[in-house]
């Protein structure tokens, strides 16, 4: 067993270690760019060090004054203060960017190890190998954002449901590997667990889990046992986000799920003027607006003055959403495209070859995966398992553990499709993209996986392992 297991062991950690070396490198050439150590390139960077140093420090939960107090989730900001514990109250820049690049490297891992899940061992090294040099992954890893930890904890959820479908269903999965993991309701609880603090680190994930479990509900034939697991993750999530909403109460007097921010993000995406990307230029004028109605009550309400700004904000956006719909749908096209389009900003990414290379990458990743949806299309209704081989005699993969396609695509899309619905609502930037695509590296693996089949290059491969010892990788 052991001759089997090491050499899986040693391509996964060769994996993992090249993964962190493009990282942390990335990440010393990035530092090296500002225009000193202490320099952030991103206000949300910011905003997150300046929570982080307050929660090590035990001082008030607030970024720009007593008026900001719900302004941010917790998830990274409390990541980052564990920094600054090990780090005696004073790490470096360049020391979270690494941080980062490790979260980074496991989201590689966790990535291969859906795929692999899905399909097989070569699918999963193929995605992970993918994940790992795709330039939108890397460049999240580096920055000093919510992404880097959230992605990680996006695809954990991914794992975790997909072992809640294979426990429902485990006819569809007859190889079931992995099975020794879990037992009983523990994928369902860890599902729910992992989606709260994902929504902890990135408020935006919130109403993922329900959507997810709607649709998964809809198209099931086991409506009554999804319905329990639904419920229990659904609670999960519920009591790992409630100490949030317990102090949330505590400083607003109102549930507030996330943040204080959604009614300005909202205006940001819905107003007249927009056009799609952010410009929070119009705070200050409702911050006036906001205080001139405060000037004329006799007593200020129970609640935040936080509370009635964010409400303010929402409902401005809200109204002139209702009276201009077609501008709203000319909006959403317009986020659609600023989402998806392959070349970023000349602003934000001022080199050719940087943005070049962001095109590439992504424009790859996109192309394989598709060609992984013609592969799996072909094989639906076909036979799913076929251990003993990783192609059939007309050059198609034969997956050792392919799950049934509607669950594939479920895993693999609903990603994008959620950020997608979501962004074109809020404002929208190739920045919120970065997530889906890189759950979309599970459906450029199976691509990726036929294109060294069709090319005979696994062929060969196959031939050289079979002549060395049994257990290769």
């Amino acid at each position: 067993m052991q001759q089997v297991r090491m050499p899986i062991i040693l391509c996964w950690t060769l994996i993992f270690a090249f993964a962190l070396m493009l990282r942390c490198s990335a990440a010393v050439w990035w530092q090296a760019r500002q225009v000193d150590e202490n320099a952030f390139a991103f206000g949300d960077s910011f905003s997150y060090w300046v929570l982080g140093h307050q929660i090590y420090k035990g001082e008030a939960y607030q970024f720009g004054g007593a008026n900001a107090k719900v302004s941010r989730a917790p998830g990274y900001p409390l990541i980052i203060a564990g920094w600054h514990k090990m780090f005696a109250g004073s790490p470096s820049l360049l020391s979270v960017r690494l941080l980062n690049a490790l979260l980074g490297s496991l989201t590689v891992i966790a990535v291969g190890f859906l795929a692999m899940l899905m399909f097989d061992r070569m699918t999963g090294y193929c995605a992970a190998i993918l994940a790992a040099i795709y330039p939108g992954a890397i460049v999240m890893s580096i920055l000093i954002l919510s992404e880097g930890p959230f992605c990680l904890l996006m695809i954990l959820q991914l794992i975790a449901c997909h072992f809640v479908i294979r426990r429902i269903n485990p006819a569809a999965h007859p190889t079931n590997p992995g099975q020794w993991i879990f037992h009983d309701w523990g994928p369902t609880m860890l599902a729910g667990v992992t989606a709260g603090i994902a929504i902890l680190i990135r408020p935006s994930w919130m109403l993922f889990t329900p959507a997810f479990l709607v649709v998964w509900f809809l198209f099931s034939r086991q409506r009554k046992t999804v319905a329990k697991h639904g419920l229990v993750m659904i609670l999960m999530l519920c009591l790992t986000m409630s100490p949030w909403w317990v102090r949330n109460y505590q400083v607003t007097g109102h549930f507030v799920p996330t943040t204080l921010q959604v009614g300005a993000s909202l205006y940001d995406g819905l107003h007249a003027g927009a056009t799609g990307g952010s410009d929070m230029s119009f705070v200050l004028g409702f911050h006036r607006e906001q205080n001139e109605a405060d000037s004329r009550l006799v007593a200020l309400p129970a609640d935040s003055y936080e509370y009635r700004l964010n409400h303010r904000m929402r409902q401005a956006a809200l109204s002139w959403a209702t009276a201009h719909p077609g501008e709203v749908m000319k909006l959403a096209g317009n986020k659609f495209i600023r989402l998806w389009r392959p070349l970023p900003n000349r602003t934000t990414v001022q080199s050719e070859l940087h943005r070049g290379g962001v095109a590439g990458g992504y424009l790859g990743i996109l192309g394989l995966s598709v060609g992984g949806l013609i592969v799996l299309a072909r094989r639906s209704g076909q036979p799913t398992h076929s251990p003993d081989s990783d192609a059939d005699i007309s050059g198609e993969i034969s997956f050792s553990n392919q799950a049934p396609v509607s669950v594939a695509v479920l895993l693999s899309i609903s990603p994008a499709i959620y950020f997608t619905a979501l962004h074109m609502v809020f404002v929208s930037s190739i920045r919120y993209r970065q997530p889906a695509v890189l759950v979309l590296t599970v459906l450029a693996g199976v691509g990726l996986h036929q294109m060294l089949i069709r090319s005979g290059l696994l062929k060969r491969f196959q031939a050289n392992r079979s002549s060395q010892a049994e257990g290769g990788c």
